[in-house]
């Protein structure tokens, strides 16, 4: 039980990280989107998880619908934060005064997980079941990847 939940608990920060990190490209030659670097096509995933026409389209809008909820969301949680931290200033301030600013900080990211795993079971119904196991391997090659750079620049400075 306790590898099941390790297990999820994996798939869904890789997707986490994966799926937010998918964005529009501006130009170039590769495909409309571009996973961490911006030069990095996901052309290459697509071939690799040998996606349909459909699948790809499916991806897209599921991309497309995730930043537009996300970037909601993220902006109502920095304008909460910006209250909280203006209240905190405040020397007078009492517990009583932040916590109905907390609780919304709360139901926020709540919503925002629930946004993330709706975002991870989209991209689960649109692929297969081997396209989303290859998936879910290259979100964990991708995750080493970024830890061995954020490694190597903490000890390169």
């Amino acid at each position: 039980m306790r590898r099941v939940m390790q297990l999820l608990i994996m798939v869904v920060v890789g997707v986490m990280i994966v799926v937010p990190t998918v964005s529009a490209q501006p130009h170039g030659e590769t495909d409309e989107l571009a996973i961490g670097h911006p030069h990095q096509g996901v052309d290459k995933i697509f071939k690799e998880l040998n996606l349909t026409t459909e699948q790809k389209e499916k991806l897209k809008r599921n991309r497309k619908a995730q930043h537009e909820a996300m970037k909601d969301l993220r902006a109502q949680m920095m304008k909460k934060h910006a209250e909280l931290k203006d209240k905190l200033n405040n020397p007078d301030v009492i517990r009583a005064d932040v916590e109905p600013i907390a609780a919304e900080l709360n139901a926020l990211q709540a919503k925002i997980m629930d946004c993330r795993l709706d975002g991870i079971f989209a991209v689960k119904e649109i692929l297969t079941t081997e396209q989303y196991v290859k998936f879910q391997e290259k979100v964990k090659e991708k995750i080493e990847n970024r830890r061995e750079q954020r490694k190597a620049q903490r000890h390169g400075k």
